[in-house]
């Protein structure tokens, strides 16, 4: 009988994925403490005060997690950026999952020029893939594709890994590290402004990533030149 043959990016992926397991354990298993808390009424309040108190080794460990989800396709990331939010807060998780994000981003972007013949097989009927082909903004594409969770990260990278020929490695770069602020900052709030009802602050969340948008435009057609 012959044996499926297993490419290396099947191996890659497996690889990750059983660290990434591993992880979520040590992750899990600081946090049972106060898990179990919180299923108790009276003692909630200490429960997510003491998540909060959690130091630099948990979040390492998170960033580690949300940078091998990121890069290797697979493995949901939202989740765990999610949870930077809620164990970090706002601010600290959104500058958790920018940069873990950011950085898987990078390395997958380079990754996928290695095996870009498998990953274009996987994409090559997908309508948001041909839409960013399509796209008249190629740079700015990018950098809204990064920002909807619904699409892929993985076959962002794809269209990425192509665009560096037309743009040269720092332009898409730029676009990649840009993409994932607001996608950061969605995960970290975690839906907590919708769900409790905080309507301003889900406006001003909105607003700033409307700004944000048109400086990321502006921004890359003055690099572009």
């Amino acid at each position: 009988m012959k044996l499926p043959r297993i490419s290396r990016m099947d191996l890659i992926k497996i690889g990750a994925t059983i660290i990434g397991i591993l992880i979520l354990l040590m992750i899990f298993k600081d946090y049972l403490p106060q898990i179990k808390m919180m299923f108790d009424p009276s003692k909630r309040p200490q429960a997510i005060h003491e998540i909060r108190q959690h130091g630099a080794f948990d979040a390492l460990l998170l960033m580690v997690l949300l940078f091998i989800g990121t890069v290797v396709p697979g493995i949901p990331v939202m989740p765990i950026a999610i949870l930077a939010g809620l164990c970090f807060g706002t601010l600290f998780g959104t500058l958790i999952n920018a940069i873990s994000i950011g950085l898987g981003n990078l390395v997958a972007i380079h990754l996928i020029s290695l095996f870009k013949r498998d990953v274009q097989k996987e994409y090559k009927h997908n309508r948001f893939a041909d839409h960013l082909k399509n796209s008249k903004n190629p740079l700015m594409a990018l950098v809204v594709g990064y920002s909807i969770p619904a699409i892929p990260s993985y076959l962002v990278s794809l269209q990425a890994a192509n665009d560096e020929r037309r743009f040269g490695n720092q332009l898409v770069q730029v676009a990649a590290c840009l993409g994932t602020i607001p996608l950061a900052l969605i995960y970290a709030l975690g839906g907590n402004s919708l769900l409790a009802g905080k309507w301003l602050e889900l406006l001003i969340v909105v607003i700033i990533l409307l700004l944000f948008f048109l400086g990321a435009d502006r921004f890359l057609k003055y690099l572009a030149g």
